[in-house]
């Protein structure tokens, strides 16, 4: 029987009878942590309707991709924001995970170690590995969970949520810890340290320094050889049934605990479309339900993705609507809907109890989430950056708004009465006296009816054609382009509303009405190449108008004219730039979270020599929402104006200008300016419209 040096498998415990209980107990805890999943698997499949998944080769590589760096590499939780959690969890990882190899090894060398003895250390090897089990195992793991304690019942942080289950599991993995080094230790006090034991071995008991003190400490009390040998019988068999308790309390909970199967799950069937776009509603001539009314309408992946949450709080702390008093909580949103998924289970399993139960008197839209929730979600995508177990909050959401414009009707005024304006006028500004072509004025820019050959299709969109402030913009990138000699074109009055606020909206049908009548343009001049001065619309005719057949090459003007730039087709100059003082950049969502884009603006700034740039602290992926996303242009907003917040971060840099790369965000920063009086001293400015100044 094969031992460690100076340790022997199964002492003082009883070899037949202890292994042959572990080899009956290991079993029968795996298959009710086995028995517990099937059970969910079959909710999520029951209730859920078909997801799209993809390629599996494209699953995997995205999934072994994101082991490695988010798990193995713990990037998915050290984050300079949640620092001291990310530390704690990369600890209590590593650790447990360090121990569950240890174990492995044990179990190896003591059941196949002739078969599989090439993949075992060394007998020399075997005595620092002790060590690196001892420290980087359960004395990382200690640290871990005792950072977990501090924080959760100490510290108190608001975005946690404590609950019966957080101090249970937090229980069981320090009593699996205590009573793991108590059973060293008196092993060690017993054998190694005792030198009438056949295993005293004093200089290998060093190698195991938590134990060795452990022991140390048990031998200085007073403890006998037989008090030791007594104590640690009774102590082991603690920890054995400790061990089972886990899986058994984590089959009958669906506890915490099981995270560490559900979460890499969720990593696995995680959508691959990309960020910026949202799930495709599916055939309207066939869907009995439009939108999510209840569970059965969601894809079975989302009902996966409520299961995965491990209520961390990390998508609460960075959500500008939760930040500015509003209802909505994307933490409580998951659990709210894991709740309901609970309450619904045995209905939708059709087991004894749920012939005989009623289905929940709670609405999962009215009751479970509530209306107003989901029409304060600004889509900004704050919540899945943040989100370690890639959930998508958003999906979810405008899932149920759909529900509530398509079926229901019950859309907010004001967003209704612009969907409208986009059903009647191809656009959402009711009331605006501009035109599609107003901008056009004393310009000479061509239509691709009078160039239909051009290189380039200069997408002007909306609010760049139809809202002052994005006119000055427009005008700005026209200039821009007939400066770097571009061949473009833009549409002029063929030009309508891509369909973007009307899908965050909810209103899917009209969002594919737009979108159709955009792709039989595109095709009616066979275009190719589109650039764009509004992320929503690069984001929806890059991301989400291929789900329709459109497939073009979508470029946002920064990355556009940040290429004409290295091209040398643009020379900026300090005496062009004038009185602007020094600039700030605000990273809008729909380019930078949902689509990446953070370098392209910054070297538009760096390209222009003797502009002095600053960052605001929350910036990049870290960029706190300007306010109008999702819809939320059009609705009226209670409590702390979200533009006032991202303002404040502004003035806080003391810049005397904010660029920014969006006609949305810059009406809700010259609102915020407005409202805190400083009109006078500060202002915000497209990126584009310095350029253009600073440009001969």
């Amino acid at each position: 029987m094969p031992e460690f040096p100076g340790r022997a498998d199964f002492w003082n415990i009883g070899y037949p009878f202890a292994g042959a209980l572990v080899y009956l107990v290991a079993p029968i805890a795996l298959a009710s942590i086995a028995y517990a999943l099937r059970r969910r698997w079959r909710v999520w499949h029951v209730a859920g309707a078909d997801a799209d998944l993809g390629p599996t080769s494209e699953r995997w590589k995205a999934f072994l991709a994101l082991v490695a760096t988010g798990l193995l590499a713990h990037r998915q939780f050290v984050r300079k924001r949640d620092l001291y959690p990310g530390i704690m969890h990369f600890a209590i990882f590593w650790g447990f995970s360090v121990l569950l190899i240890a174990t492995m090894v044990a179990a190896i060398e003591f059941n196949a170690e002739e078969y599989l003895n090439w993949i075992l250390p060394t007998a020399h090897a075997r005595i620092p590995l002790g060590f690196a089990w001892d420290v980087f195992g359960g004395g990382l793991a200690a640290v871990g969970l005792s950072m977990a304690v501090w924080r959760r019942y100490v510290v108190r942080p608001g975005r946690l949520n404590t609950a019966l289950d957080d101090g249970s599991v937090l229980g069981i993995l320090f009593g699996l810890l205590v009573s793991g080094f108590l059973i060293e230790g008196l092993r060690i006090g017993a054998t190694e340290l005792n030198p009438a034991s056949i295993y005293y071995a004093p200089s290998v008991a060093g190698w195991s320094p938590i134990g060795w003190v452990v022991a140390k400490a048990l031998l200085g009390i007073g403890f006998t050889s037989a008090a030791l040998e007594a104590t640690h019988a009774a102590t082991w068999w603690l920890h054995a049934g400790i061990f089972a308790s886990a899986f058994v309390y984590a089959a009958l909970r669906f506890s915490r605990l099981t995270h560490m199967i559900v979460s890499p799950m969720n990593w696995y069937y995680r959508t691959l479309r990309p960020r910026g776009a949202l799930k495709p509603m599916g055939d309207f001539e066939t869907l009995e339900t439009f939108g999510a009314k209840d569970l059965p309408d969601l894809a079975w992946t989302q009902l996966l993705s409520f299961d995965a949450c491990t209520n961390c709080g990390r998508c609460q702390d960075v959500c500008p609507a939760y930040l500015s008093g509003k209802p909505l909580s994307p933490r409580k949103l998951i659990q709210d809907m894991r709740g309901y998924m609970e309450e619904r289970s045995p209905v939708l399993l059709g087991t004894p109890a749920g012939e005989t139960a009623p289905a929940p008197a709670t609405s999962m839209v009215h009751d479970a989430v509530g209306d107003e929730v989901l029409w304060d979600c600004l889509t900004c995508a704050a919540c899945l950056e943040a989100c370690p177990v890639e959930i998508n909050h958003i999906d979810s959401i405008v899932d149920m708004r759909r529900f509530l414009t398509l079926e229901e009707a019950s859309t907010p005024d004001t967003a209704q009465s612009a969907l409208q304006s986009i059903e009647q006028r191809g656009h959402p500004w009711r009331g605006t006296t501009l035109t599609r072509t107003s901008w056009m004025d004393g310009l000479d820019i061509p239509t691709l009816a009078e160039k239909p050959e051009s290189e380039v299709l200069f997408w002007v969109g909306c609010s760049g054609a139809l809202v002052q402030r994005g006119v000055d913009a427009t005008r700005s990138m026209a200039s821009v382009l007939k400066k770097a000699g571009v061949d473009f074109a833009v549409l002029g009055d063929e030009e309508t509303c891509t369909g973007d606020p009307a899908r965050r909206l909810g209103n899917e049908y009209l969002f594919q009405q737009q979108a159709e009548t955009n792709v039989q343009t595109f095709a009616k001049y066979d275009v190719k190449k589109i650039v764009t001065t509004c992320p929503h619309c690069f984001n929806t005719m890059k991301n989400e108008y291929p789900q329709l057949g459109g497939n073009y090459d979508v470029v946002h003007y920064t990355a556009f004219v940040g290429e004409l730039l290295k091209q040398g087709k643009l020379k900026p100059t300090e005496a062009g730039i004038g009185k602007i003082g020094t600039v700030t950049y605000h990273d809008s969502c729909y380019l930078g979270r949902h689509n990446g884009e953070y370098d392209a603006p910054r070297e538009i700034i760096n390209a222009m020599p003797g502009l002095n740039f600053v960052e605001m602290d929350q910036n990049k992926e870290r960029g706190f929402c300007c306010g109008a996303g999702g819809g939320r242009m059009w609705m009226e907003e209670e409590g702390e104006r979200v533009n006032h917040m991202r303002t404040d971060q502004f003035l806080e840099t003391d810049a005397d200008t904010v660029a920014v790369s969006c006609p949305f965000c810059i009406q809700m920063f010259d609102e915020g300016i407005s409202a805190k009086g400083v009109e006078d001293s500060k202002r915000a400015v497209d990126l584009i419209t310095i350029l253009d100044q600073a440009t001969e």
